[in-house]
């Protein structure tokens, strides 16, 4: 028995997301920016009906959605590009102290660059308090970044408050959504100004995803790479057609799905939850108790074992999970989202993120729970 319980790290491909691109790729050949032909005007007439499906998703306009390889490059372009677009208006921004390494680290290339760069810190639930915000707005502050779901711990943040806190001031807001699609509805997201969104967190594939303008031209970022012009400048190079096609079938599908698979995949967190509760009192889960937390994630921090011996006997026995981000390159440091939230870094080793999805199974989740249990039996001895 193996089970994928690292969903937040990455999605198994949805089969009608495979089957959209395939389409493209057994179709004749056609570079979308070449329209000189029928083949660049037909891949084109593709790629624009894409964008129009990404946008319908977020409650966007086609003209505001900017395709991008990843969400670590639209969150490069959102912080990076969106400051230094507005450096004449001032040069303080804020970035929310759990946000992914790709929105601190650009903030942190700001702050070399001459930029004053505040962290926003976040209570013991891992939630941001918009009155945070508020406190440390300046005159001057023209960029703040908060994400929607945090990809370690699954906290819901405050994206429509910080938004209206925002409203009056004339700062930007950044969001890193990358882990909403399919859990939150978009729609709560619609007071920001540069939404990020990711293709491979959303059973689509890897190699596309989006930035979000509103405003279109008017907000969007200083390029960060220069060539033909594509994305209106935004981001040059040829769309990859298909698999544009495919990140928009994903991100349509995470919408119409989106009820029927919270539902179901909260049951499974529940009776996961309660199997590691009864191998192993004492451990606990991080995050608020009053559904300001996805059901797709589950941290949690064991009582009286590594974090490594736990992950040792869970992928030994083809258990997925993981220590936090995947896109960590220290595991020797500990979570900067839980030392943010008050763990200790002692603590911080002795957690694990289960991650759920539309594709995990009940067996997967009992299989997990009987290796858990096994290895406090084996512990105990």
């Amino acid at each position: 028995m193996r089970a994928y319980l690292d969903n937040l790290a990455t999605t198994p491909l949805d089969g009608r997301v495979l089957r959209a691109m395939q389409e493209v790729w057994q179709g004749p050949p056609g570079n979308p920016h070449a329209r000189a032909h029928g083949y660049g005007v037909e891949a084109a007439k593709r790629l624009e009906q894409a964008r129009a499906e990404v946008a319908r998703a977020v409650g966007a306009r086609p003209g505001e959605v900017v395709f991008v390889p990843s969400a670590t490059v639209a969150n490069n372009l959102a912080v990076l590009g969106g400051a230094e677009r507005r450096r004449r208006k001032g040069g303080h921004v804020l970035v929310g102290a759990i946000e992914h390494a790709s929105v601190l680290e650009p903030a942190r290339e700001l702050a070399r660059r001459g930029f004053v760069v505040e962290e926003v810190p976040v209570g013991a639930d891992g939630v941001l308090d918009p009155d945070a915000v508020r406190a440390r707005l300046r005159p001057d502050t023209v960029l703040v970044s908060v994400m929607a779901v945090n990809n370690e711990v699954g906290t819901l943040q405050p994206v429509g408050e910080v938004a209206r806190v925002l409203a009056r001031h004339g700062a930007w807001l950044h969001c890193d959504a990358a882990q909403a699609p399919g859990k939150v509805a978009l729609g709560r997201l619609a007071g920001a100004d540069l939404v990020t969104l990711s293709g491979h967190k959303a059973y689509g594939p890897a190699g596309c995803a989006a930035l979000v303008a509103r405003g279109g031209a008017a907000r969007r970022p200083r390029p960060l790479t220069f060539g033909g012009g594509q994305e209106g400048g935004t981001w040059p190079g040829t769309v990859p057609v298909a698999l544009a096609v495919g990140f928009a079938r994903a991100m349509d599908l995470a919408e119409a799905e989106r009820e029927a698979d919270c539902a179901r995949v909260a049951g499974l967190r529940s009776a996961l939850w309660e199997g590691l509760c009864a191998a192993w009192p004492g451990s606990r889960h991080n995050g608020p108790a009053d559904g300001r937390t996805v059901p797709h994630c589950l941290s949690v921090t064991f009582e009286g074992v590594e974090g490594e011996t736990v992950m040792a006997r869970l992928a030994a026995a083809g258990v997925a999970a993981s220590f936090g981000s995947a896109c960590s390159t220290d595991a020797a440091r500990p979570s900067h989202v839980l030392t943010a939230m008050g763990l200790s870094p002692e603590e911080a080793r002795r957690t694990i993120r289960f991650g759920l999805g539309r594709f995990t199974t009940r067996e997967e989740v009992a299989h997990a729970v009987e290796v858990l249990a096994g290895l406090a039996r084996d512990l105990r001895r």
